[in-house]
Protein backbone atom coordinates (compact mmCIF):
# COMPACT_ATOMS: atom_id res chain seq x y z
CA UNK A 1 0.00 0.00 0.00
CA UNK A 2 2.66 1.99 0.79
CA UNK A 3 6.11 2.71 -0.85
CA UNK A 4 9.54 3.20 1.31
CA UNK A 5 11.33 6.10 -0.30
CA UNK A 6 14.87 5.45 -0.58
CA UNK A 7 17.21 8.50 1.15
CA UNK A 8 19.58 9.92 -0.79
CA UNK A 9 22.20 9.43 1.97
CA UNK A 10 22.59 7.18 4.82
CA UNK A 11 23.00 9.77 7.36
CA UNK A 12 23.52 13.68 8.48
CA UNK A 13 27.30 12.87 8.06
CA UNK A 14 27.44 11.86 4.86
CA UNK A 15 25.02 14.75 3.69
CA UNK A 16 26.96 17.00 1.47
CA UNK A 17 24.48 19.76 1.81
CA UNK A 18 25.08 20.07 5.23
CA UNK A 19 27.81 21.62 6.96
CA UNK A 20 28.81 20.60 10.80
CA UNK A 21 27.99 23.44 13.08
CA UNK A 22 31.21 23.12 15.35
CA UNK A 23 33.48 22.92 12.02
CA UNK A 24 32.17 25.90 10.18
CA UNK A 25 32.76 28.02 13.46
CA UNK A 26 36.05 26.83 13.58
CA UNK A 27 36.83 28.19 9.87
CA UNK A 28 34.78 31.28 10.37
CA UNK A 29 36.70 32.02 13.70
CA UNK A 30 39.66 31.27 11.68
CA UNK A 31 39.13 33.54 8.95
CA UNK A 32 38.29 36.34 11.82
CA UNK A 33 42.00 35.64 13.11
CA UNK A 34 43.09 36.42 9.74
CA UNK A 35 41.28 39.33 9.14
CA UNK A 36 42.59 41.20 12.46
CA UNK A 37 45.94 40.52 11.87
CA UNK A 38 45.75 41.61 8.84
CA UNK A 39 44.31 44.53 9.76
CA UNK A 40 41.08 44.10 7.99
CA UNK A 41 37.65 44.67 8.76
CA UNK A 42 35.95 41.00 10.44
CA UNK A 43 32.14 42.73 11.44
CA UNK A 44 30.58 40.58 8.65
CA UNK A 45 32.59 37.52 9.67
CA UNK A 46 31.55 38.10 13.40
CA UNK A 47 28.16 38.43 12.73
CA UNK A 48 27.94 35.55 10.67
CA UNK A 49 30.08 33.52 13.65
CA UNK A 50 27.34 34.63 16.20
CA UNK A 51 24.74 33.56 14.58
CA UNK A 52 26.10 30.13 13.79
CA UNK A 53 26.77 29.83 17.49
CA UNK A 54 23.65 31.18 18.16
CA UNK A 55 22.36 28.36 16.31
CA UNK A 56 24.89 25.63 18.21
CA UNK A 57 23.39 26.78 21.52
CA UNK A 58 19.85 26.48 20.37
CA UNK A 59 20.77 22.77 19.75
CA UNK A 60 21.30 22.57 15.66
CA UNK A 61 24.52 20.46 14.88
CA UNK A 62 24.19 21.02 11.08
CA UNK A 63 23.73 23.57 8.81
CA UNK A 64 22.05 23.48 5.49
CA UNK A 65 24.12 24.19 2.63
CA UNK A 66 20.68 24.77 0.26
Amino acid sequence: MFELIEPAYTDADSDTRLVSLTAEMMRVASEINDAKWEGKDATALELRWSQLNKAYMDGAVYHPEF
